[in-house]
């Protein structure tokens, strides 16, 4: 795999340190017997929803990862569509999404705009505590390579992330960004970011 070039490795670096104490303080929170996950920095829990396997969980990423084509196609009714899950906003209305039981952790599945005007929305699948192994990297790889995703990673100084991409209507790019447990022959997956943006070039 390719090394991401260094422009967008360090704006990631950069979103990785923020989201860095919040990631700790939620994932001590939720050793605590508490059936709420803690907050994504300020955000507010998201509401409960079904229990996944970590094999439903998979194909709920892989179906949505698949199926999006436009910016139109990341709206929380649609995603809620498309991956078979209701999703349900936020007690701040912020985020709409759900969370509940996946194997020995907990899913957490959110959708937002990334500002007001933003044509798109930021679509954020993550697995609490962040050390458990319920999400594999291999079949995730895999599939979204036969899907015509190409592939690149973070380089060696920043957090282990694995960057799938594909083109999609009006010179955007899908972008699927995955936290891995380890830079090299990473095993487990933490957090998928799925965002639509502009190509470069």
């Amino acid at each position: 795999m390719d090394e991401r070039p260094a422009g967008a490795a360090e704006l990631r670096a950069e979103q990785d340190k923020a989201a860095a104490s919040a990631d700790r303080a939620a994932d001590e929170a939720s050793a605590v017997a508490n059936p709420v996950i803690g907050a994504t920095g300020a955000f507010a829990p998201l509401p409960q929803g079904p229990e996944l396997t970590p094999s439903a969980l998979l194909q709920v990423a892989l179906q949505v990862a698949r199926s999006l084509q436009s910016q139109p196609d990341m709206t929380p009714e649609n995603v809620a569509k498309i991956m078979g899950v209701e999703l349900q906003p936020d007690t701040e209305g912020r985020r709409i999404g759900a969370q509940g039981p996946l194997g020995s952790g907990r899913y957490e599945i959110a959708v937002w705009k990334p500002y007001a005007r933003h044509p798109g929305h930021t679509i954020e699948i993550r697995v609490r505590p962040s050390e458990t192994c319920v999400l594999a990297f291999k079949p995730l790889h895999d599939q979204l390579i036969a899907a015509g995703f190409g592939v690149s990673k973070s380089a060696p100084s920043f957090k282990p992330e694995v960057y799938f991409d594909r083109a999609v209507a009006g010179n955007l790019g899908l972008y699927v960004i995955a936290r891995t447990d380890q830079r090299e022959e990473p095993r487990c997956v933490s957090l998928l970011t799925l965002e639509m943006e502009p190509r470069d070039g």
